[in-house]
């Protein structure tokens, strides 16, 4: 009877134990429930303030990318100005390049007329020193000539005329043919005999 006694109390402090084990489980089980719910609502909490911030910051993205649209249209059209625009600096330079390259063209022909011109100028300029010297030596020769002429045309013909007239030859010649024509004159008679004499004496003269 006692070990029935003690069997049965044994079997009861290990139902016992087990009783609270599974009673203590189920209290846990209980608070961690709470505490899931607590968290779950949490969670939904969190969940909501997060979807409603994904909103928020959504509708703020799309106004953004609505703006940012926006901002580059009006970007593309004064990107399409400022192409235009350089298009048109490039025409203008081009124009620019152009109209130097024919100015460049047009100075080296100038250059190249005045390389000539000053070549033509350079072989002017020798041939007037070459004349200018001819000049000067032909001047140099004729000078004396002039002097010599003006010399002769105011003293030389009478000098020379002078001198041929007062030379003795010139007398003896005369003389000579005085002497001849009055011996033709006394033979052919007077008239002739003068006449030869004029003669004579015009050959003499010239």
């Amino acid at each position: 009877m006692l070990e029935e006694r003690r069997k049965l109390r044994a079997a009861c402090e290990r139902d016992n134990k087990q009783m609270f084990a599974a009673r203590t489980e189920i209290t846990n089980l209980k608070a961690r429930v709470e505490e899931l719910k607590k968290s779950e609502a949490d969670y939904k909490d969190k969940y909501e303030e997060a979807k409603s911030h994904r909103e928020r910051v959504e509708v703020e993205l799309s106004q953004q990318i609505i703006s940012k649209d926006k901002d580059l249209a009006g970007k593309d059209v004064e990107i399409a100005k400022l192409l235009c625009g350089l298009r048109e600096v490039q025409e203008s330079l081009k124009a620019e390049r152009q109209k130097s390259d024919s100015i460049e063209i047009d100075l080296t022909a100038e250059k190249v007329k005045a390389e000539t011109a000053d070549e033509a100028h350079k072989a002017s300029q020798a041939a007037l020193n070459v004349a200018q010297e001819n000049y000067a030596e032909v001047e140099s020769t004729v000078e004396p000539l002039i002097t010599d002429l003006g010399w002769l045309q105011h003293y030389g013909v009478a000098y020379v005329a002078n001198s041929i007239l007062n030379a003795t030859e010139l007398d003896r010649a005369l003389a000579a043919l005085t002497m001849v024509a009055r011996a033709a004159g006394h033979r052919a008679g007077y008239v002739e005999c003068a006449a030869h004499v004029e003669e004579a004496l015009l050959i003499v003269a010239f």
